[in-house]
């Protein structure tokens, strides 16, 4: 009797940095991708112990790897599953419509001696058709480092060709008032952020580089017990804006809504970010975020019997662009302190 094994990942290489939308080699997470039996996917993951973005936390998470690092893994395996299996041309644009991360394990996050290598499974669970084409898959993917699971994320992404993208994109800024896009284009007088990046101490949000900060001036409103937060866009930063993009991406709404979950457990629960684990995060995305339009995030609590979570929506003037959640456990018991009960500070 004879065996076939399965063919081993490698993790010698990057794959190629156009297959997963990146500019910067630094920025490529993925080293390899196999298809076991269509729709059924592994790939490899090579995860950097120091990063500029992904590295820069205080307390216990610099010890570990960022959850918003395996987010990206994830984010780059669906597009490199939509390159290399479902014969998605280079000339499309891509969408990324909803995705929910779980921590599985903090102890298989811990950064150790050994290289940053992991395996990434992924599942199509579902394909999104229009005229007999598929236009977008739904993705089931959980990724193990050291032989341990470590998260889970579903995700839902799409793709259109770049002129029809073009035309969306066109239509939706008439539709707000503004002009076409053009490189480096910034927030219009009267649509820009009530506060300059340096309003936070980075240690509040769990940082040590003031780069890394997304989010600025806060305004409580206590009728609707919530916190309304300004988001603040780097579009120079290295690795949320590892490329020029007409729209506010996905990595910097999700850090928007991870930060902005950090400051409602400080203010609101007395919680220190360097005692804070995330256990799960997600967005939906429902229209793009302008560039030159002010993003504000409001936080609320969410029920938590287990820790501390909060939904986190992301609007422009008034109209939502994403609905988020984040939820936390904390290493110690927090002191609750009593919120104000007016004003604006």
């Amino acid at each position: 009797m004879t065996s076939t094994l399965p063919p081993r990942l490698s993790h010698s290489t990057l794959v190629p940095r156009e297959h997963v939308h990146r500019d910067a080699l630094s920025e490529v997470y993925l080293t390899d991708i196999i298809c076991d039996r269509y729709p059924n996917f592994r790939v490899g993951v090579h995860l950097p112990k120091s990063h500029s973005y992904y590295s820069d936390h205080v307390g216990p998470a610099a010890l570990r790897y960022d959850p918003l690092l395996l987010l990206e893994c994830f984010r780059q395996t669906s597009i490199l599953i939509a390159h290399r299996h479902v014969n998605v041309g280079f000339d499309q644009s891509f969408i990324f419509n909803t995705g929910d991360v779980t921590i599985v394990s903090d102890d298989a996050l811990t950064i150790t001696d050994a290289p940053g290598n992991g395996e990434l499974s992924a599942v199509i669970v579902d394909e999104k058709l229009r005229d007999g084409e598929i236009i977008g898959i739904s993705l089931e993917m959980r990724l193990q480092l050291g032989g341990s699971a470590a998260a889970i994320m579903d995700m839902v992404i799409q793709w259109m060709p770049r002129p029809v993208w073009a035309r969306v994109r066109t239509k939706g800024r008439r539709a707000l008032g503004l002009d076409e896009y053009r490189h480096g284009i910034a927030p219009q007088p009267g649509r820009a952020p009530r506060t300059d990046r340096g309003f936070h101490a980075p240690e509040t949000l769990g940082r040590r580089i003031d780069r890394n900060v997304v989010i600025g001036e806060v305004r409580e409103n206590a009728s609707a017990a919530n916190l309304e937060i300004d988001v603040l866009v780097d579009q120079r930063h290295p690795s949320l804006f590892d490329h020029p993009l007409d729209h506010i991406p996905g990595a910097v709404l999700f850090e928007a809504i991870r930060q902005s979950g950090l400051l409602a457990a400080h203010d609101l629960f007395g919680l220190s970010a360097r005692r804070l684990r995330i256990r799960s995060f997600g967005a939906d995305f429902t229209r793009f975020g302008e560039l030159d339009l002010h993003t504000v995030a409001t936080v609320t609590p969410d029920d938590d019997p287990t820790g501390y979570g909060f939904r986190v929506d992301l609007t422009q003037e008034g109209q939502q662009i994403a609905g988020g959640r984040i939820h936390f456990d904390t290493l110690i018991t927090p002191r609750r302190i009593a919120r104000p009960t007016g004003g604006s500070r």
